[in-house]
């Protein structure tokens, strides 16, 4: 693990004299989530930090917002003083961090970018989302303004268990062990509640779609998703592709949201296969 001057934790991987790919988690995640990824792509020298708040990088954010996260992060992409632009690669939230990126600073970062399972779209009242959208608002609600009973319901592992079960779609019992194992080990990891219910508000009131007109006037965009995803559900990433010129919609069967835990080679091999041309 390194840290860059404004405590950003970061983990590097393979040869650095290789093309470098960054790549952003999600929300309450942290790098270990891309653990099963990374093997795959030794061609590509790696970095993957945890975001400010997240994991064992200090939170030191303005503002909870989407965008000033992808600030942060872009002012530590900056500091690492790469020779070359980057691939950039984000999962869900961490794929509409990414979006904000590009669009606050194309300059930074290589024309080819990766969104895997990204937030692609905005949570409207009818949306099949709704529900969970709420429920999870409202558990981080009662966290930061409950003394005692609400920090110990935002870190239940009981939740974390269901709400993985619900968008797990692995049969093997020792994977799934493995990826509730993570899940608990990000609730140690949570910095600050009331960051956490803010971000979680602001995620739901836009979608990596919202950036497009900026994506548009210099990148080239691979889209990687599940067909069982339904935290952000296929219809959503088809609004994202076709508001998305000239972008890539890699659709991989029969997996969900958790895609970079249960199909790690296919999602590396739809990464390799889009970078490499």
């Amino acid at each position: 693990m390194s840290r860059s001057k404004n405590d950003v934790a970061y983990w590097k991987y393979h040869n650095p004299t290789l093309p470098t790919c960054v790549f952003i988690h999600g929300f309450t995640g942290s790098h270990e989530g891309f653990q099963y990824i990374i093997p795959e792509l030794k061609k590509y020298h790696i970095i993957v930090p945890d975001l400010p708040g997240f994991g064992e990088s200090k939170l030191g954010l303005e503002s909870f917002t989407i965008d000033e996260l992808a600030n942060s992060v872009n002012n530590f992409i900056r500091d690492l003083q790469l020779k070359e632009p980057p691939y950039i690669i984000g999962h869900s939230m961490g794929g509409l961090v990414v979006a904000s990126m590009l669009a606050q600073a194309p300059e930074l970062f290589n024309p080819k970018a990766v969104l895997v399972s990204p937030v692609a779209t905005k949570v409207n009242y009818l949306d099949s989302r709704k529900i969970g959208e709420f429920l999870g608002r409202l558990q981080f609600y009662l966290g930061k303004t409950v003394p005692g009973a609400g920090p110990r319901l935002v870190k239940s592992r009981l939740i974390s268990r269901i709400s993985t079960a619900i968008i797990l779609t692995a049969n093997q019992p020792k994977l799934k062990k493995q990826i509730r194992d993570h899940h608990f080990k990000n609730l140690d990891y949570i910095s600050s509640i009331d960051f956490y219910y803010q971000l979680h508000v602001n995620i739901n009131k836009k979608g990596a779609v919202d950036y497009a007109p900026e994506l548009n006037k210099k990148f080239t965009i691979r889209i990687i998703t599940g067909d069982k995803d339904n935290v952000v559900p296929l219809a959503t990433e088809k609004k994202l592709h076709q508001a998305l010129s000239g972008s890539e919609l890699h659709i991989i069967r029969g997996v969900g949201h958790l895609l970079h835990y249960e199909r790690p080679k296919e999602v590396a091999e739809a990464i390799r296969e889009f970078l490499s041309r």
